[in-house]
C-alpha cells in the first residue's frame, strides 16, 4: 500500500455545490450590495472560507452578508447538493482496502457534516478539519497540519484531494502530495500553475494512484 490516508476536500470535490454557492452569493450581494455577481468573480474564491469572499466583495457588511447567505444555504442546501460520480464507490473501496479517508475543507465541520450525510458518507470519515477548527485556513498549512497530527501519520503517507489552489498549496505546505481533481470549476490553466502531483479525470483514478 503506498499511502496511508486520503484527504478530501468538500465542495467542489466530493460534493457537487456549485450551484448552491453561486445562488447563495448572487442572493446576498444583491440583497446587500445591488450588485451581480458572475461565476468566475466566484469560483476564484472556491476553496476559501466564506468570511474571506465576503470580506472581499462586500468589507462594510460582512456580518449580515454572511448571516444572509447562511440563511440562504440553510434553506436551499438539501435540494441543491449533488454527489459526483464516482465518490462514493471510490470511498467505499479506500475504505475496504484499510485506507483512512479524511474531509479538510473551508465549510464548517457542522455544515460538512450535513452534506456528507445527506448521502450516507458521515461513517466514512471519522475526522473532519472545519474552517471553525482552525485560527489559519487554506492556503495556509495548519488544516492539513491538524488531520495530519489527528491521524498520527507522516505527511508523506497521505494525499490531499481537492479542487482548488487553496487545496494545493495548503497541502504543498504541509509536505503532502497533492490530487487535482479536472472537474473543477476553477481554471485548469490556475490548477496546473500549482503544478499537482496527480490529476484526476474521474474519481475512480484515484484507486490506482493508492495502489488499489
Amino acid at each position: 500500500m503506498i499511502y496511508k490516508a486520503v484527504l478530501f476536500d468538500l465542495d467542489g470535490t466530493v460534493l457537487d455545490t456549485s450551484d448552491l454557492i453561486i445562488s447563495a452569493f448572487r442572493h446576498t450581494f444583491q440583497k446587500h450590495c445591488n450588485r451581480e455577481l458572475t461565476p468566475l468573480e466566484i469560483h476564484a474564491f472556491f476553496g476559501k472560507t466564506l468570511r474571506s469572499a465576503i470580506e472581499h466583495f462586500a468589507p462594510d457588511k460582512v456580518e449580515e452578508s454572511i448571516q444572509s447567505f447562511r440563511e440562504f444555504n440553510l434553506v436551499h442546501h438539501d435540494q441543491m447538493t449533488k454527489i459526483f460520480s464516482g465518490v462514493t464507490e471510490t470511498i467505499q473501496s479506500l475504505h475496504e482496502a484499510g485506507i483512512m479517508t479524511v474531509i479538510v475543507t473551508s465549510k464548517t465541520k457542522k455544515t460538512a457534516l450535513r452534506g456528507l450525510k445527506l448521502f450516507n458518507l458521515d461513517h466514512y470519515f471519522p475526522i473532519i478539519i472545519g474552517s471553525d477548527q482552525c485560527q489559519n485556513h487554506k492556503p495556509h498549512p495548519e488544516p492539513i497540519q491538524k488531520a495530519l497530527f489527528q491521524l498520527e501519520m507522516k505527511p508523506e503517507e497521505c494525499l490531499m484531494v481537492g479542487d482548488s489552489p487553496f487545496d494545493l498549496i495548503s497541502a504543498r505546505r504541509a509536505g503532502v502530495k497533492t490530487v487535482a481533481v479536472r472537474w473543477t470549476r476553477v481554471s485548469w490553466k490556475t490548477i496546473l500553475h500549482e503544478v499537482p502531483d496527480f490529476t484526476l479525470e474521474n474519481m475512480h483514478e484515484l484507486l490506482a494512484i493508492c495502489g488499489i
